[in-house]
């Protein structure tokens, strides 16, 4: 029984990407079929997830910036060391972590699609203006 979850998982990922596929819309251009090994080679990265812990503190992240690679699929652990909530947020790529209060841990994952520098912030009141503020860079 242990080894039909793996394969139940598979099966519900692969399914939840074609249907995403189906989806993305037409635009007019063609997309090729892809064959089972490339379906599984796909899964397997979907499923790998790079994890990132960041500290929290009054007021600094640390690290400061953080460096992905476009298409990664990043899983934040957002560490609250500091004494008032906190959050880490990047306007520009519509990313906002949940609120962490002092002491917490919370976990925040995200893929970005998008190559560039990017301004991360708590968005908590006066957060920025006090320092919290630092970078992710995502590269091609």
């Amino acid at each position: 029984m242990p080894k039909r979850r793996p394969v139940a998982a598979l099966a519900a990922i692969l399914a939840l990407s074609a249907l995403l596929t189906a989806c993305g819309g037409g635009g007019g251009s063609q997309q090729q079929a892809s064959t089972p090994a490339q379906q599984s080679s796909s899964a397997q990265q979907a499923q790998q997830v790079r994890e990132i812990t960041v500290v929290l503190k009054d007021f600094a992240f640390e690290p400061e910036d953080i460096v992905v690679k476009r298409g990664e699929r990043i899983r934040l652990v957002l560490d609250n060391q500091g004494t008032v909530p906190h959050d880490w947020h990047v306007d520009a790529l519509n990313l906002a972590s949940p609120k962490v209060q002092p002491g917490q841990t919370a976990r925040f994952e995200f893929t970005a699609d998008q190559v560039g520098e990017f301004e991360s912030k708590c968005v908590e009141p006066g957060h920025d203006v006090l320092g919290m503020v630092g970078k992710l860079v995502v590269e091609d």
